[in-house]
């Protein structure tokens, strides 16, 4: 790996999150363990069901969210807390961990591991805020907590509070939820006047459900849009930028989890790719099972296996997916090892983070390219499950912060030092 080169900080509005992490790090306090100790027994339980998480993928797609019965199943095993730290109830697993849960969930299906990655990234951080929002939110016990933030919707300060009014796509498991975390910006004229994103937390009860989700992969995640009009939101249930995340106040009880020190893009970022590790695994299962099995028609080959080209391109597939893995685990370890030992990731660290997801990113997409050219046009069937991973981890790959260009040229330049960088050092 090249070495990192000294450069200088910047910061911006939305460095906020690094300043509050930078504090969060050098604040008083004692720091648990991991738990990931409980990581085989979920794995154990989630090859079980996979069965049947497997067998209603389609009815999840057709109905463009997660079936009920897997979703409870999921919920029963706390699959959607594992990030939350013990002292609310969740698994306290690290980052590591976590995307081990990813994987074999994904390989079930797809949509199903993103409604858990989602739902445990947007639970969690609510966990990092002021001790009167962890109560209101998870003093009866885990609450599940969806979230988007762009476009913004609009804060207007009232007494005790503001009015938020608000539309927010890809929602992803807003049907699960209890509560939804909406960005917005504070105003009382129309314009901002508080630079960066705000975070309301609305009890679903509050929030109506648009059934927006219309797309190529990923349909059983149930991404639909929230939406809030004219809603009242006590002080204590908005996180401001003057406050954010990771904020520790004077006297803060709800603090001392390893988690408390995750790096909030850093982690959506990474873990989110255990779920195309995952489901590509699971087609490189299938198609080496087949292998053995087909011919490749207007040839003289009984089976795929019996072409030196085939098993030399499975093979070929197998190692680039074996490095992905281990790009997965070498970010996703960088996170964990960060939060143990009480410190925050400098802005090149986040830099060649982001980057070396990036190249993640691309090797999954060569494997799942390549593996349905060696499936053939059979593996495009409707009947076939080859296709629906296919399109899931083809949409994907495309969030916004999987991009590798962005990802590349955002490591580029603060190798180089050129300032200031595409995207401020506070998101990504």
């Amino acid at each position: 790996m090249a070495p990192l080169p000294p450069q200088a900080e910047q910061f911006h509005e939305c460095d906020a999150p690094i300043a509050s992490e930078r504090q969060m790090m050098t604040s008083p306090g004692e720091i648990s363990t991991f738990r990931d100790e409980k990581v085989p027994a979920l794995i154990q339980s989630l090859q079980q069901l996979r069965p049947m998480i497997a067998g209603h993928a389609a009815a999840a797609e057709a109905q463009r969210s997660p079936v009920a019965q897997v979703a409870d199943a999921l919920n029963d095993l706390g699959i959607f807390t594992l990030l939350m730290p013990e002292r609310w109830g969740g698994a306290g697993l690290s980052t590591s961990g976590f995307a081990k849960v990813e994987i074999e969930l994904a390989k079930a299906d797809p949509a199903m591991a993103w409604v858990a990655q989602i739902l445990n990234g947007t639970t969690w951080i609510a966990t990092t805020a002021s001790d009167a929002l962890q109560e209101a939110l998870f003093a009866d016990g885990p609450a599940l907590i969806c979230g988007a933030y762009n476009p913004p919707g609009i804060a207007r300060k009232v007494d005790g509070g503001y009015i938020v009014s608000g539309r927010w796509p890809y929602s992803s498991g807003s049907r699960q939820a209890a509560w939804a975390q909406c960005g917005c910006v504070l105003t009382d004229t129309g314009q901002p006047v508080t630079p960066g994103i705000n975070m309301a937390y609305i009890p679903m009860d509050q929030i109506t459900i648009e059934d927006s989700w219309f797309v190529t992969g990923l349909q059983g995640t149930g991404s639909d849009t929230t939406v809030a009009k004219d809603v009242f939101v006590p002080d204590h249930r908005m996180v401001t930028m003057e406050r954010t995340f990771g904020h520790v106040e004077d006297g803060k009880r709800h603090v001392g989890a390893p988690s408390d020190r995750f790096a909030l893009v850093p982690l959506v970022r990474a873990t989110g790719l255990a779920q195309f590790v995952g489901a590509a695994e699971a087609m490189l299962e299938i198609v080496e099972a087949d292998s053995k099995l087909k011919p490749i028609v207007t040839t003289t080959y009984k089976h795929r296996t019996d072409s030196s080209v085939v098993v030399h391109d499975l093979g070929r597939v197998a190692a680039q997916l074996d490095n992905a893995r281990l790009l997965l685990f070498q970010v996703t370890g960088q996170l964990d090892e960060a939060a143990l030992a009480g410190r925050p990731l400098a802005p090149l660290e986040r830099a060649q983070h982001k980057a070396l997801c990036a190249q993640a990113t691309e090797l999954i997409h060569a494997v799942i390219e390549k593996l349905m050219f060696i499936a053939g046009s059979s593996a495009f069937s409707l009947a076939s499950p080859l296709q629906r991973y296919w399109r899931d981890v083809h949409v994907g790959l495309r969030h916004i912060a999987n991009l590798p260009s962005l990802g590349y040229e955002v490591y580029g330049r603060d190798r180089l030092a050129l300032s200031p960088n595409i995207i401020p050092v506070g998101a990504y």
